[in-house]
């Protein structure tokens, strides 16, 4: 069988919706610097270059793996539904380097529209790979990447940012947060699956360092400590409105650091650097066959 782990991949589309192609006042360029790039490539547990890694009794690939194409500049599934009037919510209105998006800006029923049609499917189809999988899956794992630096419309602007960052809804240590009173998987769970990202990733260092500086390896809930993929189906200690239990779900950002560069909102879109995507790969399959072993 494969691992018992559905991923959900919500930020690596490049694709335009055909509603508001006509619209946009940004250029593919920034669709490329705000996406969690090749996001479909370090996360494919099912590569060729992963066979030999593969633990005793366990086949290639995990159970489900869900993506999102349209780029999440656009349309961003890991907002919530209701957040329209947010320029950073689900249906955006300018970029994380907080470049307008459109001309003329989208009304209210547009947006709805495009909620319907592509964020809702993203979300029809999660919940159909987790309810297909319930009895086998041991994680939900939500897949992601960061640019090298906090972007200028983020809580982070120009931070220094770790090389991984695992979070379970909870504060840096993984413990339940005060305004919170549940987190997506223990703490010592979080704690000791990035003890093991820290050793893997090590001696994988930046495309472009930067001199003096040296960030952290592994951060937990920090800089992001999960949206709303994690709200949603972990809810209450794991449990979705169909009230069975789900397992733990967990949140990884990789630096793109490792495999891009140091973006900014200008970086020159490149083709992907195959080798680089097959080293972070392979580190990123070994944590998630270690982390099912802590479960």
């Amino acid at each position: 069988p494969p691992l018992p782990i559905v991923q959900s991949s919500p930020h690596g589309g490049l694709a335009t919706p055909e509603e508001v192609r006509d619209r946009l006042q940004i250029g593919q360029i920034d669709l490329y610097n705000d996406a969690d790039l090749w996001a479909d490539m370090h996360y494919d547990f099912t590569a060729a270059d992963l066979a030999d890694l593969i633990p005793v009794g366990y086949g290639p690939g995990t159970l489900a793996m869900t993506t999102m194409p349209i780029a999440r500049a656009l349309i961003d599934p890991n907002r919530q539904a209701h957040d329209l009037d947010n320029p950073d919510g689900p249906v955006k209105t300018q970029t994380s380097y907080q470049r307008p998006i459109y001309r003329p800006e989208l009304d209210d029923a547009l947006k709805q529209h495009l909620l319907e049609r592509y964020y809702q499917q993203f979300h029809q189809q999660l919940a159909d790979a987790l309810a297909a999988h319930s009895d086998e899956m041991a994680l939900l794992l939500d897949c992601h990447s960061m640019a090298q630096h906090g972007p200028s419309g983020y809580h982070d602007p120009g931070a220094v940012r770790p090389l991984i960052c695992l979070a379970n809804l909870g504060d840096e240590s993984g413990a339940i947060r005060a305004d919170r009173d549940w987190v997506s998987c223990p703490p010592e769970i979080l704690q000791r699956s990035a003890a093991i990202a820290a050793e893997l990733f090590a001696d994988l260092p930046l495309l472009e360092p930067e001199p003096g500086i040296t960030p952290p390896l592994v951060r937990l809930n920090w800089p992001f400590s999960g949206g709303e993929i994690m709200r949603r189906y972990v809810t209450n200690g794991y449990c979705p409105p169909t009230g069975k239990p789900l397992p733990p779900a967990l949140m990884v950002e990789v630096n793109r650091g490792l495999f891009v560069g140091n973006q900014s909102a200008t970086t020159a879109m490149k083709s992907p650097n195959e080798e680089r995507i097959s080293a972070v790969r392979r580190r990123l399959y070994q944590w998630a066959c270690a982390t099912i072993e802590l479960l």
